[in-house]
C-alpha cells in the first residue's frame, strides 16, 4: 500500500460561513518562488535620455528582482538602467535593454546577487545611460523579500 494522500479544503468567508485560513512557514508558487515576495512599481520616463532618480520603496529586505518593461522601441543602441543601494552597485543588478528587435512591451530582467540589501528608510538610485534614441518610457518593479 502506497502513503496516504493528503488533500487540503479551504473555505472562504461568506455569510454562511466565517472560517478563516491560516497558513504558517513559508510558502513557495509552483514554480518555487517566495509567495512573501513584495512588489514596488514605478515609472521611469524616457530610457533614451539619460539621467538619475531615486525611489524609495520603504521596505527592509533584499532585492531579488528587477523587472522593465517599455513601451515603444527604441533605435540606435541599447538603454542601460543601473542601480545603486546607499551609493553601492547592485551587483548583477543592472538591465540591458536591447536596441536590436526591440519593441512595445519588451520585459527585460535582472537577478542582484549581492549589494542588494535594503532597509526601509534607504532609497535606490536609478540611472539611465541613455545611449539609445526614440523616446520611450519604461515601468520597473522592484521585487523584495522583506526582513
Amino acid at each position: 500500500m502506497g502513503e496516504a494522500s493528503v488533500k487540503n479544503h479551504f473555505e472562504l468567508p461568506d455569510a454562511n460561513n466565517d472560517n478563516k485560513l491560516v497558513i504558517e512557514g513559508s510558502m513557495e508558487s509552483a514554480g518555487g518562488g517566495d509567495l512573501k515576495t513584495k512588489l514596488v512599481t514605478f515609472s521611469i520616463g524616457d530610457v533614451s535620455t539619460a539621467g538619475v532618480l531615486w525611489i524609495s520603496p520603504g521596505i527592509a529586505g533584499t532585492l531579488v528582482k528587477i523587472t522593465s518593461i517599455i513601451d515603444t522601441a527604441i533605435t540606435a543602441a541599447d538603454a542601460v538602467l543601473s542601480f545603486q543601494i546607499d551609493e553601492m552597485a547592485v551587483t548583477d543588478g543592472d538591465i540591458t535593454i536591447t536596441q536590436s528587435g526591440s519593441a512595445a512591451g519588451q520585459v527585460n530582467q535582472s537577478f542582484p546577487t549581492a549589494n542588494n540589501i535594503l532597509l526601509s528608510d534607504e532609497g535606490i538610485k536609478v540611472t539611465k545611460d541613455g545611449g539609445s534614441t526614440t523616446t520611450s518610457n519604461a515601468v520597473v518593479t522592484f521585487e523584495i523579500l522583506p526582513s
